[in-house]
């Protein structure tokens, strides 16, 4: 449970942390098919779904400054592609994800 708080903590600090140079205000910002995930009260976030998530397909990619492997937002296939302390996020069956904090 503690780790879990710590978790979410550190992953809604890390969006609102990171500036202007963010993905995604809306939807429509990302690609056909992804979705603007942002922590709640942040008014950008990161491209995640669909066919095409992550900085990939970004107009404005996400840079967090915070982020000490410089991964997060950046489209993924498997974990160990968002560097540690990330995961990489992807809707069921989708072989493309989004790295994001754990």
């Amino acid at each position: 449970m503690k780790y879990a708080a710590i978790a979410a903590f550190t992953f809604l600090f890390s969006l609102a942390a990171a500036g202007d140079a963010q993905a995604c205000r809306f939807d429509t910002d990302c690609a056909v098919g992804s979705k603007c995930l942002k922590a709640q009260f942040e008014l950008e976030g990161v491209c995640a779904g669909g066919n095409d998530p992550g900085n990939d397909s970004d107009r404005n990619p996400y840079r967090n400054q915070m982020d000490t492997s410089g991964k997060v937002g950046n489209t993924c296939s498997f974990d160990t592609d968002c560097g540690v302390g990330n995961r990489c996020f992807k809707d069921m069956g989708s072989i493309k994800g989004v790295c994001l904090p754990r």
